[in-house]
């Protein structure tokens, strides 16, 4: 990774620059989703991106770009075809300086499980943060936060212990920033990586109750929420899992299989899968998303994805539905800009966030609350 800092004789030109990049640019390979699902709205990077973006086409080409910021154009043009995505843009403007969740009345601990495989054959301590509850009288539910890609654990906890009062939280630190689903720098095995942070709870937090262990995943963490559902078996329970701003690619989901890998280090999808349990599910994603893109499609290179609303109910079916899939005008407007898809009998909803981007922008706050409020009804 690669660390740039504009010298002081542009300093006129900070106002402009800093929403591009923060006074520190960042510029790394891949396809980068940068958004927290601590702070659930359309981010600084994303509107100043809209805002150069005249024609709308979701391309900055040069011309666009004001002066300051094209000086490092093609730095930021990663593929170097003369366009900037607004995956590109994220990787460029996110700053590592991240901040701080609140101060609260709970207990914050960092734990470490040590991993070996091909990317650190010498061994690696990958770091997850626990926020308990002072009430120790009462069994604590298990929620679990993946940040995004090129996210970080710490800040992506945010307000959660807040808004999951009672809930032990815990926000692991993805491999390079990064979850291993597809084309990501990482290829920890991490799905061994969480039965291994789901046994070290088991050992130090006593109250903790891991019967009502829930997943709340940001767009990359919400590919590892998919994982996690597809690959876990009955030794680790999940009851709740909320998918948010992503869906599955079609390696995960195709031919009306669930798919998996024999070989975590690879982005080969060689082994049907079958996913056990039932979950109570919740997706939810922007219609105006153009990173993961809500009617399906591509991502990057090799990541093609499917829809928002196909990805519910190919899990809907898992889980028992029999029925048909609701067309897109068969959902119910909860308000202006939020419409719900709902398969009760097989304990899945999509919720779909009008001209949401990758982000929630105004609604973040209600989109907040109904995970909340979706996590604690389904809790016992």
């Amino acid at each position: 990774m690669i660390a740039m800092v504009f010298p002081n004789r542009m300093t006129h030109l900070k106002r402009t620059i800093s929403a591009f990049v923060f006074a520190v640019v960042f510029i790394s390979a891949g396809s980068v989703d940068l958004c927290h699902v601590a702070a659930m709205q359309v981010q600084p990077q994303e509107r100043m991106f809209r805002a150069w973006d005249k024609n709308g086409d979701g391309i900055l080409r040069r011309s666009e770009v004001p002066e300051g910021p094209r000086r490092i154009f093609d730095q930021v043009d990663k593929d170097h075809d003369g366009k900037v995505t607004l995956a590109e843009h994220l990787a460029a403007t996110y700053s590592a300086k991240s901040p701080r969740p609140p101060a609260d009345s709970g207990d914050l601990k960092r734990h470490v499980i040590r991993q070996t495989w091909s990317q650190e054959p010498d061994g690696f301590d990958r770091e997850f943060f626990v926020h308990a509850p002072t009430n120790a009288s009462k069994k604590w539910p298990v929620t679990f936060l993946f940040h995004g890609n090129g996210g970080s654990a710490r800040p992506t906890l945010g307000q959660w212990p807040r808004l999951l009062q009672g809930h032990l939280v815990v926000s692991p630190q993805g491999y390079q920033r990064s979850w291993n689903i597809l084309d990501e720098k990482s290829r920890a095995p991490d799905v061994e990586y969480f039965k291994s942070m789901v046994a070290e709870i088991k050992q130090k937090y006593l109250n903790a109750d891991l019967s009502n262990i829930s997943l709340i995943g940001f767009s990359n963490g919400a590919g590892y929420v998919f994982r996690l559902m597809i690959e876990l078996d009955e030794a680790v329970p999940i009851r709740n899992a909320v998918p948010l701003i992503s869906s599955m690619v079609e390696q995960q989901y195709h031919q009306k299989d669930f798919w998996n890998r024999s070989d975590d280090s690879k982005a080969i999808y060689d082994m049907k899968a079958v996913p056990v349990g039932t979950r109570d599910i919740l997706t939810i994603h922007g219609t105006a998303d153009r990173v993961v893109p809500y009617k399906g499609g591509m991502r990057g290179r090799t990541a093609r994805h499917l829809s928002a609303q196909d990805t519910a109910y190919a899990w809907a079916v898992q889980q028992g539905f029999k029925g048909k899939q609701l067309r897109d005008s068969e959902g119910t407007a909860l308000s202006k800009e939020i419409v719900r898809y709902n398969y009760p009998q097989a304990k899945v909803t999509h919720l779909k966030v009008v001209n949401g981007g990758h982000g929630f922008g105004p609604v973040s706050r209600q989109v907040n609350d109904i995970v909340k409020e979706f996590i604690q009804a389904n809790v016992r």
